[in-house]
């Protein structure tokens, strides 16, 4: 897996389990993304990924979510979150035997460097900062040297996912990887849903 993969992947696991907070009209998605949240708050990474909109391991294999996310805490980057709060839903749209719901939202987020670890190191530290740039914006995102530890302000997109009958399922919406989201995504969604603000 390349540094791209790797952070577009990380970024996508930062921010999807940071949700909390209500989905106008559908309980059975907060509960889903509540239920995820607990997960990963206890680091139940293989029951976390559970609930990832299936699609997505035909792409990267569950595994190596999963692996990522362990080796990741091992190798000493913390993952915190707070004040997150939900502030659309889109309409369900249905195509096929799926329903699509987009849940916008934002949360503060912090990362933290644990001393002595595998990315305490000035290089290291400098180039996630200027991915996190790259993916929430230059000024949403500050580090502090002295305390080893990134302050994000995200604004981020989840959709919800639901096949006739199933639980509902979670995919982080991330428009720098446009090939992979329209591998996923049908193109009514992507260009109704997706790539409308």
């Amino acid at each position: 897996m390349n540094v791209k993969q790797f952070f577009f992947l990380f970024c996508a696991v930062l921010s999807s389990f940071t949700l909390t907070g209500q989905v106008s009209g559908n309980a059975a998605i907060e509960a889903k993304i509540n239920e995820f949240i607990e997960l990963t708050n206890n680091q139940e990474w293989d029951k976390a990924f559970d609930l990832i909109y299936p699609k997505l391991f035909t792409k990267v294999p569950k595994q190596d979510l999963v692996d990522m996310m362990v080796g990741m805490e091992a190798d000493g980057l913390l993952l915190n979150m707070s004040n997150t709060k939900i502030t659309s839903t889109s309409a369900p749209m249905k195509v096929g035997n799926e329903t699509f719901i987009k849940v916008n939202y934002t949360a503060d987020m912090r990362v933290s460097v644990r001393p002595n670890g595998l990315y305490d190191a000035q290089k290291s530290m400098m180039a996630i900062e200027e991915q996190f740039q790259h993916t929430y914006g230059k000024e949403n995102v500050k580090l502090d040297m002295d305390r080893k530890q990134y302050q994000i302000k995200a604004n981020k997109t989840i959709m919800a996912i639901q096949a006739d009958g199933a639980d509902w399922t979670l995919l982080e919406i991330n428009m720098d990887e446009p090939e992979l989201m329209t591998s996923l995504l049908p193109p009514t969604v992507m260009e109704t849903v997706v790539r409308t603000q």
